[in-house]
């Protein structure tokens, strides 16, 4: 597995210049990767250094995810960045694209969207790798085959040509747009007892990150990386408390955004029970520099591919007990927590006021994403009286209150 480390701004020498001034150029530091033996890993470095000090990216956040989950791929099957077999399905860049990002999508751990706008960073990264020289292509070695695409011109000219040609790559992958109704995808109140009904007896920390996830709206990376230092045993009389989340506290947030979310006082009690727990402890002991509060056997901190493992299984098992398929992915208890809260808003607040609310607490980029969720609503006439009482059902199947 990589680790990042995060560099601090530096200074380099001016070049190219005769005679040389005592001058220096001010960089920005950025996200710096190193493989699980320690080793500097250069091309990533380069690259990213070209995004944020040439390019001036505002936000390479999405970048340091895929190059990071492509790379772990390549160590974990022993592939070579640059090694490309003359056989399509055998080249790094095809496997990573069939092997992990689509079968994570098909198991419901990825979004499609999430998989495709991985598989363009690796090809943008190959790309500006060919053109500094850092790799050469041939006929019989390249990562990729460039094709032309027809689009739809949506553009004031369309009514003169209707269709355009762009340059693609046959990596890319197809993300078939759907109504956002029709992609939300809330659990029902059954299905949230009968799934933690099953997971109460999985591990602490699956259960935790999926607490995280219903009742705080937080996307699965961001529940991952939960910080230690964010949890505290609470007092008696208070029900629920405001909390920083983002990318200066561990958090990856998306597009780095700094945002506050509600976390219940009964899942505070039990992130607290967890943080002083032998169990936790005796995990920390393998890595006594991890910040996050759920760990993995190795203490590192859990990450999305334990989380997935954890639910494919709990899906098998909803189906061996109820004989129904559970057909949700894990992103889907994320917006079961905002359809069930605004429900919940709605019976007290107007619903500008309940729609603000909730975009601040799930981070949402745009009003227009969190309007949608109302739009549902109306649409599925959801039971608000009955989504206000998650947090009560949730106790229920997870057996009550803590001791």
């Amino acid at each position: 597995m990589v680790f990042i480390i995060n560099s601090d701004d530096f200074e380099v020498p001016i070049p190219h210049l005769s005679p040389p001034l005592n001058r220096k150029i001010k960089l920005s530091g950025f996200p710096t990767f190193y493989s699980e033996s320690g080793e500097y890993l250069q091309p990533v470095n380069l690259w990213l250094n070209f995004l944020v000090n040439v390019r001036r990216a505002k936000n390479i956040n999405s970048n340091v995810r895929a190059i990071k989950r492509y790379w772990n791929f390549l160590e974990s099957n022993n592939l070579s960045w640059d090694h490309f077999p003359k056989q399509k399905s055998l080249k790094p860049t095809y496997r990573f694209k069939n092997d992990d990002l689509l079968l994570s999508a098909r198991n419901g751990a990825l979004q499609l969207s999430t998989a495709a706008t991985y598989i363009s960073h690796i090809v943008g990264f190959y790309k500006w790798a060919g053109h500094e020289g850092l790799i050469q292509f041939s006929e019989d070695s390249k990562p990729f085959e460039m094709e032309l695409v027809q689009i739809s011109n949506s553009g004031p000219l369309r009514f003169i040509n209707r269709n355009l040609f762009v340059s693609s790559t046959d990596l890319r992958i197809r993300n078939p747009r759907k109504n956002f109704e029709q992609q939300l995808c809330p659990f029902t109140k059954d299905e949230i007892r009968t799934f933690f009904q099953i997971i109460r007896s999985f591990t602490d920390e699956f259960l935790l990150h999926q607490l995280l996830q219903f009742q705080c709206g937080l996307r699965m990376e961001e529940a991952c990386f939960y910080p230690l230092d964010l949890v505290f045993n609470p007092s008696a009389s208070e029900t629920r408390f405001d909390v920083e989340i983002g990318p200066h506290l561990g958090i990856p947030t998306k597009y780095g955004k700094i945002r506050t979310i509600e976390v219940p006082a009964s899942l505070m009690k039990k992130m607290y029970l967890y943080s002083i727990s032998s169990r936790r402890a005796t995990r920390q002991k393998k890595q006594p520099d991890t910040k996050t509060l759920l760990l993995n056997q190795r203490g590192l901190p859990m990450t999305p591919i334990n989380v997935t493992q954890h639910y494919v299984k709990a899906r098998k098992e909803y189906k061996e007990v109820t004989g129904r398929s559970l057909n949700h992915r894990p992103h889907d208890a994320r917006a079961t927590y905002g359809t069930y809260r605004l429900a919940s808003l709605l019976e007290h607040l107007q619903p500008l006021d309940a729609m603000t609310l909730v975009m601040g607490w799930m981070g949402h980029r745009h009003e227009s994403t969190t309007w949608r969720y109302l739009r549902y609503l109306n649409k599925e006439k959801l039971n608000s009286n009955a989504i206000s009482m998650m947090d009560i059902f949730l106790e229920e199947a997870l057996g009550g209150h803590d001791e």
